[in-house]
C-alpha cells in the first residue's frame, strides 16, 4: 500500500523557497511524487511507494525545513480515540515541577529529579521522595496549583478539533489526577487517568500516593483497554507524547505522534510536530 507523507510548514515560504523545499525532500526519497495538493495553506501530501520510510537523511531534511509531518498509509481509516500525555505535551513543562515552583521547593524537587535521571534513585524512589517535600500540603492548594497549569499553544484547537470529529479522548499522565481533572475539564477531554495523591484525615498530602502508578506499561494497555470498549481497532487511535514512556504507546496506535519528543521517541514516531504548535496534529486526519 502506498504511503502519504504528509508535510506542515511553520514559517513563511515564498514560493521560490517553496519549490526548492520540496525539490530537496523529493530527491531525499528518491522519487517524483505522484500527487501533490495543498489541503490547508501551507501543508501538502505527497504519494510515496510502499517501501517509503522515515531515513536520517529525510528527518534531517525536514528539521532544517521546519516542516511537521506525518508518514502513514495513504489510504488510512478515520481515526476516532485520541489518547495524548499531559506534562510537556498537552501542558507546558512538567506539573510536578510547578507544584514545586509554586510552592517554593523548585531546588530541591530538582534535585530529585536529576538524580532519577542519572539513574541513582527508581522512579518510584524519586516521586516518593519529591511527595515528602510536599508532605502537608492542603488538597484546596494542590487544586489551586492545577487550575492555573499552562496549556501548550494549539492545545485548545487540537481538542476542539478532535470533538468536531466526534473523536474519543483521554489525557494520560504519569503526573496527578489533580491536573489531569484540571485539564481535561478545560479542553474538553472526555477521560483522564493518572497518579493520585494521597490525602490525611485532614486533606492534607501525606507523602504517598493512592493505586497503582501509571507507567509505559500502563498507558499501553490504555490506549488497547480504549479501543475495545469503542469496538475500534488500533489502526484508528492516535497517540500523541514526548518522553521515552510514551513509546510504548506511540508504537501501538495507528498513528504515533512525538511531540518535540526525546530521541528515543522521535525514532519510534510515524509523526513529528518539532517546530509548530500540537493543533498541527489535526492535518495528518485529514
Amino acid at each position: 500500500m502506498n504511503q502519504r507523507l504528509t508535510l506542515v510548514a511553520n514559517q513563511a515560504i515564498d514560493t521560490p523557497m517553496l519549490a526548492a523545499a520540496l525539490a530537496e525532500v523529493i530527491s531525499i526519497l528518491a522519487l517524483n511524487p505522484r500527487q501533490q495538493s495543498e489541503d490547508a495553506p501551507a501543508v501538502w501530501d505527497v504519494i510515496c511507494p510502499p517501501q517509503t520510510t522515515m531515513t536520517t537523511a529525510l528527518r534531517g531534511v525536514l528539521y532544517r525545513l521546519k516542516l511537521d509531518f506525518s508518514l502513514q498509509a495513504a489510504e488510512q481509516l478515520p481515526k476516532k480515540l485520541l489518547l495524548s500525555d499531559m506534562d510537556a505535551t498537552i501542558v507546558v513543562g512538567e506539573t510536578i515541577d510547578e507544584m514545586a515552583e509554586t510552592l517554593g521547593i523548585y531546588p530541591q524537587i530538582s534535585a530529585i529529579t536529576a538524580a532519577a535521571m542519572r539513574g541513582e534513585l527508581g522512579y518510584r524512589q524519586a516521586l516518593k521522595q519529591r511527595l515528602s517535600l510536599m508532605k502537608g500540603i492542603h488538597k484546596t492548594t494542590v487544586a489551586e496549583i492545577a487550575a492555573k497549569v499552562q496549556l501548550a499553544a494549539g492545545a485548545d484547537k487540537l481538542l476542539a478539533g478532535i470533538n468536531q470529529r466526534g473523536m474519543d479522548s483521554c489525557l494520560i499522565s504519569g503526573g496527578f489526577t489533580a491536573f489531569t481533572y484540571a485539564v481535561s475539564q478545560r479542553l474538553g477531554f472526555r477521560r483522564h487517568l493518572a497518579n493520585r495523591l494521597s490525602y490525611d484525615a485532614d486533606e492534607r498530602l501525606d507523602g504517598n500516593w493512592q493505586g497503582d502508578l501509571v507507567s509505559a506499561e500502563v498507558k499501553e494497555a490504555t490506549l488497547k483497554t480504549l479501543a475495545q470498549e469503542n469496538n475500534i481497532s488500533l489502526a484508528e487511535t492516535v497517540a500523541i507524547g514526548d518522553g521515552a514512556n510514551d513509546k510504548r504507546m506511540i508504537q501501538q496506535a495507528g498513528l504515533g505522534v512525538a511531540f518535540y519528543g526525546k530521541p528515543v521517541l522521535r525514532e519510534a514516531a510515524q509523526a513529528e510536530i518539532h517546530s509548530g504548535t500540537i493543533d498541527n496534529v489535526l492535518y495528518f486526519l485529514d
